[in-house]
């Protein structure tokens, strides 16, 4: 099942949405907030890209326990809390471009063993804390361009053994 509520001018992520929804598509509303209890369904794609979301609240996805794709992308993150994405063991691909993002928690991919794609270009990140990436055993790709960053520790990408393509900053 597919829920598409793109485009209806939303602030909130709505109640009601059918639990076994495999797709929840969002994206080009106004929400602003994402709350650790944003979610009551299940869901294996979300899309929030291009709302005005600028905080993301710890655990705020930890229902989702079975979500593969997740795409913040285009939305204006002031505040992205460390455990943002707790729970999401199974996530694979996380889009997190153009968000605005100059830092990013040290423990914000904790546990992302899945995650093969990350998308974190195009954003304000002056520098990447060492085994930021660590436990991002599955990442193959990695794509950090159009920030502005100038140097990187060599612990940075400590733990990255299957990257296959490391576009440089």
């Amino acid at each position: 099942m597919t829920v598409s509520c793109q485009s209806q001018n939303l602030t909130i992520v709505p109640a009601g949405v059918p639990y076994d929804s495999q797709r929840v598509f969002l994206q080009n509303n106004r929400i602003t907030e994402l709350r650790a209890d944003s979610f009551g369904f299940e869901t294996q794609v979300l899309w929030l890209y291009a709302n005005n979301i600028t905080w993301i609240e710890a655990g705020a996805f930890s229902n989702l326990r079975v979500l593969e794709e997740l795409d913040l992308g285009d939305n204006p993150l002031q505040r992205l809390e460390g455990g943002a994405f707790r729970g999401l063991e199974k996530l694979q691909s996380l889009h997190m471009h153009r968000c605005k993002l100059a830092a990013l928690p040290h423990d914000l991919f904790h546990k992302l063993y899945s995650l093969q794609f990350l998308y974190l270009q195009e954003n304000q990140l002056h520098f990447l804390q060492d085994d930021l990436f660590s436990d991002l055993v599955n990442l193959t790709h990695l794509f950090l361009h159009g920030n502005r960053i100038r140097a990187l520790s060599e612990n940075v990408f400590r733990g990255l053994v299957n990257l296959d393509r490391l576009p440089c900053p």
